[in-house]
């Protein structure tokens, strides 16, 4: 989730930021409000608060730190001068918008509802991360259950017919000619352990290269010899390098049980005229 929140139309800012016009002529933002240092400036007469200014650069941030580690030429003053721009710009366009009456129309006024909700939202689910606690122990037993990972490519030959695929898996493993024909075969791309299903996985995991499964495996309305033709074993990555992603993880299987509970825990009758009631 994103927890940095940008002001709307930032993308026309950076275009008209060197050409701000309005009505009326500007005004010094001095001539307003001087000597107070809760007003940054003021447009038309409008005053614009400091505290929009500083969270503007707030939310710009880490994108800016992020320029500075690999832009040498980054300047952090021009980056201050371009976020004051960006912020009267925003102020003029409103202006512009409201004398045209565009905040009256509904569609307006249920995008700032929407809006106003998905605030809410996000900063009462940063809320409830914040307050999530992640024990050391924890991160380490979800370390030491996590095994290396695996990718491998399979000869597969499917039969609807179990007897069928017991006599080719037979012949198979004899190195005699199965008698199957071209569609019976598939050869797979590279595929992850994450891939396969669980059960098939704990199977494959303990075969060699050229080595078949003991016995065919039904799946998806087949029975199929599963031969293992390349396999790859990725060794895990140490405790430090994973520690951080871990806890990453954990913190968000427990932010969705928080969420689950809070949904089963609503009360919600859907009106099937608008909407079809969601699958859980």
């Amino acid at each position: 989730m994103n927890k940095r929140m940008c002001p709307p139309a930032l993308g026309l800012l950076l275009v008209f930021a060197g050409c701000l016009q309005a009505d009326e002529q500007p005004q010094s933002p001095h001539q307003h409000h001087a000597g107070n240092p809760e007003v940054f400036a003021t447009v038309n007469g409008t005053p614009l608060g400091a505290n929009l200014y500083h969270f503007l650069l707030g939310s710009r941030a880490q994108d800016n730190s992020e320029r500075q580690a690999y832009d040498d030429g980054f300047d952090a003053e021009m980056n201050r001068q371009q976020t004051a721009k960006d912020l009267v710009m925003t102020e003029v366009l409103a202006q512009q918008a409201i004398r045209q009456g565009l905040h009256e129309s509904e569609q307006v006024k249920v995008e700032l509802a929407m809006a106003e909700k998905t605030l809410l939202a996000q900063l009462y689910v940063k809320q409830l991360m914040d307050a999530i606690e992640i024990d050391e122990t924890e991160i380490r037993q979800h370390f030491d259950e996590q095994r290396e990972q695996a990718m491998y490519r399979f000869m597969i030959w499917r039969t609807t017919d179990q007897d069928r695929a017991m006599k080719l898996l037979g012949a198979l493993k004899a190195g005699n000619d199965a008698g199957a024909s071209d569609e019976d075969v598939i050869e797979t791309p590279w595929l992850r352990d994450t891939d396969i299903a669980p059960e098939v996985n704990a199977i494959v995991r303990q075969l060699a290269v050229n080595e078949f499964a003991d016995d065919p495996v039904f799946q998806d309305g087949y029975w199929k010899v599963v031969q293992v033709i390349d396999k790859q074993v990725m060794a895990k990555q140490s405790y430090e390098e994973e520690r951080e992603m871990i806890r990453a993880e954990l913190v968000s299987q427990k932010l969705d049980k928080k969420l689950e509970e809070l949904a089963d825990n609503a009360s919600i009758v859907f009106n099937d005229q608008h909407v079809t009631r969601p699958r859980d």
